[in-house]
């Protein structure tokens, strides 16, 4: 087997494409889950740490528009390794040719491949590309259509030790399956198999696994839970091509003094478990860390915090002081000075939540931002609405709302109260019915927590059973589905940015006002 180990992700790009909101289909939570959960991935260590600028991305795109152009730009721009995932709704036009969904794609045929990105377009773009390895991960219906004799991603003439791999989710006319919302953290069967199988690795396998050995367990797992067989198409040095290290107990892993491999085998012994192995994961971040590696100094910063100690115990991290938080605030200024993307957000959450300087955490947020840390991006836009409306963080004391509102309707409805559930009804229909009033209180709370700053801004800084009130008020107003973000918007604009929380106390009142209290000689308390 021919070893590529050795891949430059700075000469590589990675497009990764997923649609879960539509117009012709049904919204699909779990196509937005495994969009994430693959790009978490791809960033993960056990990938090689894919850097954020190699990875572009087509999220959710509400039309076409000039994806096809920025996909040719990315791929054209790799010349180590082309990587392109979708997952979403792939149907087919008259032409029988798969089509790659987008927002606004129309069912019927005729518009299929004018509202839609077809995989030939995405094969083209492949095509131009002078990446060695060219890899395409399928997860959608019909995917089997891109294994079509027409479906090669490569030029016939390859340059040395190069090829392509073609994953599937299922096979030509056949869907793909997602899992539904009672599942917890429902996402699309491949997708889960795919993701699960790296992160939990290949017993008996290599240190290194490539595609070869991940598929065929991959396989497996579908076919014994009853979901489409998945399939692949390679060609030539394709098979060889290391995709992710092996977290598999058994897998080869000493990891010797290169630091990249100190980081992966630490990183693995965080992630099995077991706190009492801190003090050698916390050896061999040091030791790699030592020799300029930046992300185990980003680790050793989160040690000092206490965070990877709490995740491993399942439990919420205390707040840092004293040494501990010097410890980390060291650590994360070494990991900036290096030039690294993370660093600068590490230190905007501590001068924010541990510190408690504003303005500091402001100029580390906007580094991070500049540096293409897109995880910056959310908190902060998040800090700059609070500091514009002058609210401060998340309250800490228990003044204020603590109780939550009750949402038990009771038996008997007076006709206006019969009037009120019958437009309710009507209302959930378009979710789907009352049976699916769960997942309208879901996407409600969603669009509205983003309308009103996200978890960052001025949303974030409400007390849960604050949030409770103010969802359940706005969710009276029955907000149409397709006009959720417009309502959102409106509703945040007459509440008046920076008076949720006053909104939310007015609410309380009215309500404990309107609750029914027991007659005299009924039983009550006395």
């Amino acid at each position: 087997m021919t070893d590529l180990t050795g891949r430059d992700y700075s000469r590589s790009r990675a497009v990764l494409m997923g649609t879960w909101d539509y117009t012709d289909f049904e919204r699909s939570r779990a196509v937005e889950r495994s969009y994430h959960r693959m790009r978490e991935l791809l960033l993960d260590p056990v990938c090689g740490s894919w850097p954020e600028s190699s990875v572009k991305e087509f999220k959710n795109r509400p039309t076409l528009g000039t994806t096809h152009v920025e996909l040719i730009d990315a791929f054209v721009a790799a010349t180590d390794i082309a990587f392109f995932y979708y997952v979403g709704h792939g149907i087919y036009d008259h032409r029988e040719r798969l089509c790659l969904t987008v927002q606004d794609t129309r069912i019927a045929s005729a518009y299929t491949s004018a509202t839609g990105l077809l995989f030939e377009d995405v094969r083209d773009a492949f095509r131009e590309s002078r990446a060695a390895v060219k890899i395409a991960v399928l997860d959608c219906c019909n995917a089997g259509l891109a294994a079509q004799d027409y479906g090669r991603l490569s030029p016939d003439r390859l340059p040395p030790v190069s090829g392509t791999y073609l994953l599937m989710s299922s096979s030509a006319f056949e869907s793909s399956w997602y899992e539904k919302e009672d599942v917890h953290q429902a996402q699309t069967h491949f997708t889960r198999a795919l993701v699960d199988t790296v992160r939990e690795g290949v017993p008996g396998g290599p240190a290194g696994l490539t595609l070869d050995h991940i598929f065929p367990v991959v396989a497996d797992k579908l076919v014994e839970k009853g979901s489409p067989e998945p399939g692949r198409r390679i060609e030539d040095n394709a098979a060889g091509w290391v995709f992710a290290g092996n977290n598999a107990p058994e897998a080869p892993r000493e990891p010797g003094g290169d630091p990249e491999a100190l980081y992966r085998s630490a990183y693995r012994l965080e992630t099995e478990g077991g706190v009492e192995r801190l003090p050698l994961i916390t050896l061999r971040y040091q030791a790699a860390a030592a020799a300029g590696h930046a992300p185990s100094m980003n680790r050793l910063g989160q040690i000092a915090e206490g965070r990877v100690q709490a995740r491993m115990q399942g439990i919420e991290p205390e707040p840092v002081t004293g040494e501990a938080l010097q410890e980390a605030t060291e650590w994360y200024t070494k990991a900036y000075e290096t030039g690294d993307h993370a660093a600068p957000l590490h230190l905007g959450q501590l001068y924010e939540e541990q510190y408690g300087n504003q303005r500091q955490a402001l100029s580390w947020y906007e580094l991070a931002v500049r540096r293409g840390n897109s995880a910056a991006k959310e908190r902060l836009a998040g800090l700059q609405q609070r500091i514009r409306l002058g609210i401060g963080p998340s309250p800490q004391s228990e003044d204020g709302i603590v109780e939550e509102p009750d949402n038990d309707t009771g038996t008997g409805l007076t006709h206006a109260g019969q009037a009120t559930e019958l437009l309710r009804g009507q209302w959930l229909a378009d979710w789907g019915g009352t049976a699916s009033a769960h997942l309208a209180l879901a996407e409600c709370l969603d669009v509205l927590a983003d309308a009103c700053g996200g978890t960052h801004g001025e949303w974030g800084t409400l007390l849960e059973a604050e949030q409770a009130y103010v969802i359940r008020d706005f969710t009276d107003s029955l907000p149409p589905r397709r006009e959720l973000v417009k309502a959102s918007r409106r509703y945040y604009e007459s509440v008046g940015p920076g008076r949720l929380r006053a909104h939310a106390a007015r609410l309380h009142r009215r309500r404990a006002a309107e609750a029914p209290v027991d007659p005299p000689g009924t039983g009550g308390t006395p």
